[in-house]
C-alpha cells in the first residue's frame, strides 16, 4: 500500500512537472508573439512616419524686416508639400553658433504660407535662417536672399578680372588708417592693400570696381569686406561700406564706370552711432569677400534686387 501511495505521488509530481514545462513553454510563445506584433507596430509607425516625411516639404520665401532694419520681425513659410506641417523651431545660424529663436507650433495646411511675426532675429545678412517642421524636415536659406532676392546668376570671361556685374581692378586695392570716429587719417596715404602690419588698428579698405553689365546699380550699407584667416576662419573681421550718398546710405554705380568703394564701418551704417572697424590680426594670411547688396536699375525705371559676392583671387598678408 505504501509502494503504491510513493508512485502515485510520483505520478502526480511527473503532471505537475509537465504542466509547468508547458505553461513556460506558452508564456515563451506569448512573449514571442508579443515582442514581434511590438516589433511590426514599430517598424509600420516607421514607415508611415516616413511616407509622411516625403510628402511633407516646406521652403522660406521672405523675411521682413522692423523700422530700424536691424532685425527680422516676419518671415514667411510656404507649405509646398501634400501634408499639413507644423513648424517647431525657428533657428538663426552664423559663423560661430546656432541659435534657437522660437517655437511658434504653427499648423500649415498643404498649398498655404503663413506669416509668422513678432519675431526678434538679429539682421546678418550671412547668417541663414532654418525652420524645422515636428517631423524634421528643414527649410534654410540666406537671410540676405530672403530678402533682397535671389543674386543673378553670375557671368564669367576668363580674359576679364569679373563675375557678375561688377569687373574687380585687383591692382587698385588700398588699406588706410583711420580716427576712432571713421573718418580717414590725414597723415596717413593709401597703401598698397595686398600687404598690412599686425595690429594695424582702425583703418579702412579702399577697391575699385567697374559696371560692365548695361544697367546701373545702386549698392546699400549692408554691402561689405570681409577678411578670414586662414589659419582661423571663424575670427573674420567685416567691414561695411561707407555710403557716397549720406541720405539713402548708398552708393550709385554707373554703366562703364570705374568707381572706388571704401569700407570703414564695424557694422552696417545709420544716421547715428557709428563706428569704424579695427583690423587685430596677429601675423597671417588672408583671403577676401566683398559681398554686394543693392538694386539694378531696369531700362523701364524698375528696380530689380541684386546681390553678389566676390572672392579676391590672392591673399591679404598680417606682417609682424
Amino acid at each position: 500500500m505504501r509502494q503504491k501511495l510513493i508512485e502515485t505521488r510520483k505520478g502526480i509530481a511527473t503532471i505537475y512537472a509537465s504542466l509547468l514545462f508547458l505553461l513556460l513553454i506558452f508564456s515563451m510563445l506569448i512573449g514571442i508573439f508579443i515582442a514581434f506584433f511590438d516589433y511590426n507596430l514599430a517598424v509600420g509607425d516607421q514607415m508611415r512616419i516616413m511616407h509622411e516625411r516625403l510628402q511633407e516639404k516646406i521652403v522660406l520665401s521672405s523675411v521682413e524686416l522692423d523700422p530700424t532694419m536691424t532685425y527680422v520681425y516676419k518671415i514667411t513659410v510656404i507649405n509646398t508639400g501634400t501634408i499639413e506641417a507644423r513648424i517647431r523651431a525657428i533657428y538663426l545660424i552664423n559663423t560661430t553658433m546656432t541659435s534657437l529663436i522660437c517655437d511658434p507650433s504653427t499648423h500649415i495646411a498643404p498649398g498655404e504660407s503663413i506669416d509668422i511675426t513678432s519675431l526678434r532675429i538679429p539682421f546678418e545678412p550671412r547668417a541663414n535662417i532654418s525652420v524645422t517642421t515636428e517631423r524634421g524636415v528643414k527649410a534654410t536659406e540666406y537671410i540676405s536672399t530672403l530678402y533682397f532676392g535671389p543674386p543673378n546668376q553670375p557671368r564669367y570671361d576668363p580674359s576679364r578680372l569679373y563675375i557678375g556685374p561688377l569687373m574687380l581692378q585687383f591692382d587698385a586695392f588700398w588699406y588706410r588708417k583711420t580716427l576712432t570716429n571713421g573718418t580717414l587719417d590725414p597723415n596717413d596715404p593709401w597703401h598698397s592693400g595686398w600687404s598690412i602690419q599686425k595690429g594695424f588698428g582702425y583703418c579702412a579698405w579702399n577697391i575699385t570696381v567697374m559696371n560692365v553689365d548695361n544697367r546701373n546699380i545702386t549698392v546699400n550699407r549692408f554691402s561689405s569686406f570681409v577678411t578670414v584667416p586662414n589659419d582661423s576662419p571663424s575670427s573674420q573681421i567685416c567691414w561695411y561700406l561707407e555710403p557716397t550718398d549720406t541720405t539713402d546710405l548708398t552708393q550709385f554705380l554707373a554703366v562703364n564706370q570705374t568707381d572706388h568703394i571704401v569700407y570703414i564701418w564695424s557694422n552696417p551704417k545709420s544716421l547715428s552711432g557709428n563706428s569704424p572697424q579695427k583690423l587685430t590680426y596677429p601675423e597671417t594670411t588672408c583671403m577676401v569677400f566683398l559681398t554686394f547688396y543693392g538694386v539694378f536699375h531696369e531700362h523701364d525705371g524698375t528696380t530689380k534686387p541684386y546681390a553678389q559676392t566676390i572672392p579676391f583671387e590672392a591673399a591679404i598678408t598680417v606682417v609682424g
